[in-house]
C-alpha cells in the first residue's frame, strides 16, 4: 500500500488534515471554554457585589429575622439573579443556602477552596464536580463583613454548547477531511499520471518495445524529465539499430567467407559458427550455446582447443575431419583481462588444393609416362630398323610402325595443348552456331574411322537448325571427343546413335554407342587428365586420355551440362545445351 507514491501522498496529507483538525479542535474547546468560564466569572462577579448592595442596603431583610425568613429571603434573590445563593460565616457555618432547607445537617465549608480564599484573600472561586447534580459547578466567594457571600453555576450548559460546538467542529473538520481528501486524490492523480506514465514507458522500453514513447508530456520538470527519456530512447534505438546492422554486416561476412569460424567463450560453449565450419566438420545441427565437445565429434581438434583454452597458447595443425576433408586449424585465443575471453578457431580448407597437388603429380607422373612410351618405341623400331635396311619389305613396315608412334605422340600433344588452352584462356569468343552442322561435320570427319572399324553412325535430328550462342571451337571439340570416344570403344560392327531435340529455347543431344561400357566404379573418374578404363585398349586404339578431360572443361566454359550413365551393353552421353 505504502509503494505507491500516490498513496503515501493522501495518507500523508490525511494524517496532517486529521491532526490539524484534532490540534484545532482543543484549541478552540479549551478557548471557548475558557471564553465562558470568564463570562461567567465576570457576570457571577457582578451578581456577588448586587447582592452585596443588597444586603448592605437591606441588612434587616436578609441577616434578621428568623431561619426561615432568611431562608426565604435568600431563596427570593436566588431566583431574580437565577444562581444558588449561599451565606457563610469565618467558621465555614452555612448561615442560609437558597436550595437547601435543612443548613443544620450541612457539611462545614470552612475547607473549600472558593471560602478559605475568601477568608484569606477577599475573594476566592473553584470549579468542581457535584455528583448531586452530576456536573461540574463554578463557585465563587466574597467576604462581607462577618460573613461570605458564595455564588454557584452549574457548567452543564457550558458543557453542552461545548459538546454541540464540538460536534460542529467535528462535522466540519469530517466534511474539511472528505474534501481535503478528494482534493489531494485529484491533486495526486494529476502528479502521479505522468510519473506512472513515465514508469510505463520505462517498463515496456526495458521489455522491447523500443518504438514506445512518451507523449502529452506537461510543461515542468516530469516533463523535461520525460523528454530527456523521449531522447534517450531515440538515442539508444539509433545505437542499437547501429549495433544490429553491424551486427548484420559482420555475420553475413562471416557467413560468407569459405573458411571455417568459431568462437568457443570463457565458459566452453560455442558463441559463432558459420556455416562453413558446420560444413567442414560435418555438423548438420545448430551448435551455438553448445559446449564445444558436444558438437565437435573430433579428439584431436577438442583435445588442441581444451589446450589452449587452459594454456592460452595459439596454435596451428592440419587436420583431416571424418567429412573428408583435409584443413589447417588454427587455433588462437581471444586477449581478456587475466584469463582468455574465449578462443577463435579457424579451419582453412586444403581439400582441393591437396586435389590439385595430387593431380599435378598424377598429370606430371602421367605425361611423362605418356610422351616417353611413343618415343622408346619409335626408338626401338629405328634400331631395329638400322641393321636392315637393305630389306625394303622390313624397313618398310618398321618405318609405318614408328611413323605410327608419331602420329601419336603428335595427337597427345596436340590434346596437352588444346586442354591448356581451354583451361588457361580467359574468354572464348561468343558467335552463333549451328549445332546440327557442327555434329554433322564431326560424324563426316570421323566416318572413315567408323567404317574402318564397322561401326554405324546414325543421326536423328527434326531437321531445324539449332543455333544459339555459343563458340564453335569449344562445341566441335565437344562433340569430337565424344563420338571419337564412341568409335574407339565400341565392339566390332557395333553402332553409335546421335538423336538431337529442340525443346522450348535449349536443345538436348544424347550419343549412345554400343561399346563395352564403363564400370559403376569409373563413372566418377572418367573426365580426368589420363584416366583410362582399360589402358590396353586405350593404347590400342590410340586413346590419348585427354578427350573426355576436355568436353568438361569445355561445357563448363559454354555453361552446357553433361551427364554419363553406362552398363556392359554401352555409354550414353547426354549434353544440355
Amino acid at each position: 500500500m505504502f509503494k505507491r507514491i500516490s498513496n503515501r501522498i493522501i495518507i500523508s496529507f490525511m494524517i496532517l488534515i486529521a491532526t490539524l483538525v484534532a490540534v484545532l479542535l482543543l484549541l478552540i474547546i479549551d478557548e471557548i471554554r475558557d471564553y465562558h468560564h470568564s463570562i461567567l466569572k465576570r457576570e457571577m462577579a457582578e451578581k456577588i457585589s448586587f447582592i452585596e448592595l443588597e444586603i448592605r442596603n437591606q441588612p434587616q431583610r436578609y441577616l434578621a429575622g428568623t431561619a426561615d425568613l432568611r431562608e426565604k429571603r435568600i431563596r427570593e434573590l436566588s431566583a431574580i439573579i437565577n444562581l444558588r445563593i449561599t451565606l457563610v460565616d469565618f467558621n465555614g457555618k452555612v448561615i442560609a443556602d437558597s436550595e437547601y432547607e435543612n443548613i443544620d445537617g450541612m457539611d462545614n465549608h470552612r475547607y473549600r477552596v472558593e471560602i478559605k480564599d475568601a477568608i484569606n484573600r477577599g475573594t476566592g472561586e473553584s470549579i468542581r464536580y457535584s455528583s448531586t447534580l452530576r456536573t461540574d459547578m463554578l463557585y465563587m466567594a466574597k467576604k462581607f463583613d462577618a460573613e461570605i457571600i458564595r455564588l454557584a453555576k452549574p457548567l452543564r450548559e457550558v458543557d453542552e454548547n461545548i459538546a454541540l460546538l464540538r460536534g460542529y467542529i467535528l462535522m466540519a473538520g469530517g466534511i474539511a477531511l472528505a474534501l481535503s481528501l478528494l482534493i489531494v486524490i485529484l491533486v495526486t492523480r494529476r502528479i502521479t499520471r505522468p510519473i506512472n506514465e513515465t514508469v510505463r514507458f520505462a517498463r515496456d522500453f526495458s521489455n522491447g518495445e523500443f518504438s514506445r514513447r512518451i507523449s502529452n508530456y506537461s510543461d515542468d520538470e516530469i516533463g523535461t524529465l520525460q523528454k530527456a527519456l523521449n531522447r534517450l530512447a531515440d538515442t539508444v534505438v539509433e545505437k542499437i539499430n547501429s549495433l544490429l546492422f553491424e551486427q548484420n554486416k559482420l555475420e553475413i561476412t562471416i557467413e560468407s567467407i569459405h573458411d571455417g569460424i568459431a568462437v568457443v567463450g570463457r565458459d566452453k560453449t560455442i558463441l559463432i559458427a558459420n556455416r562453413a565450419f558446420k560444413s567442414l566438420l560435418g555438423i548438420e545441427s545448430e551448435v551455438v550455446g553448445k559446449l564445444f565437445f558436444e558438437a565437435i565429434r573430433n579428439r584431436s581438434l577438442n583435445s588442441r582447443i581444451e589446450q589452449t583454452h587452459g594454456t592460452n597458447i595459439a596454435m596451428s595443425f592440419e587436420e583431416t575431419f571424418l567429412s573428408g576433408r583435409h584443413c589447417d586449424v588454427f587455433i588462437n585465443p581471444i586477449a581478456g583481462d587475466e584469463n582468455p575471453g574465449g578462443i577463435l578457431i579457424v579451419l582453412h580448407d586444403t581439400t582441393e588444393k591437396k586435389k590439385v597437388e595430387q593431380m599435378k603429380t598424377d598429370l606430371v607422373s602421367n605425361m611423362s609416362h605418356e610422351l616417353k612410351t611413343p618415343i622408346a618405341i619409335l626408338k626401338g623400331y629405328l634400331e631395329t630398323m638400322e641393321p636392315h635396311l637393305a630389306d625394303p619389305v622390313m624397313s618398310k613396315e618398321l618405318l609405318q610402325k614408328a611413323l605410327a608412334n608419331v602420329d601419336r605422340q603428335s595427337s597427345l600433344i596436340n590434346d596437352i595443348l588444346k586442354l591448356n588452352r581451354i583451361e588457361t584462356s580467359r574468354e572464348f569468343t561468343t558467335e552463333y552456331i549451328d549445332v546440327r552442322e557442327i555434329i554433322g561435320t564431326s560424324i563426316d570427319i570421323l566416318g572413315p574411322k567408323a567404317q574402318k572399324k564397322n561401326v554405324a553412325i546414325t543421326f536423328n535430328t527434326d531437321g531445324q537448325n539449332a543455333r544459339i550462342a555459343g563458340n564453335r571451337f569449344l562445341a566441335e571439340e565437344i562433340f569430337f571427343n565424344i563420338i571419337d570416344n564412341a568409335i574407339n570403344y565400341n565392339v566390332e560392327g557395333g553402332s553409335i546413335t546421335v538423336d538431337m531435340e529442340k525443346s522450348g529455347g535449349g536443345v538436348t543431344v544424347a550419343i549412345v554407342d554400343t561399346g563395352i561400357g564403363i564400370p559403376e566404379e569409373s563413372l566418377d573418374r572418367v573426365f580426368e587428365r589420363f584416366y583410362r578404363v582399360d589402358k590396353s585398349r586405350s593404347r590400342a586404339t590410340g586413346g590419348t586420355g585427354l578427350g573426355l578431360s576436355i568436353v568438361k572443361h569445355a561445357a563448363e566454359i559454354l555453361g552446357w551440362s553433361i551427364n554419363v550413365t553406362s552398363s556392359s551393353s554401352g555409354t550414353k552421353f547426354i549434353i544440355g545445351i
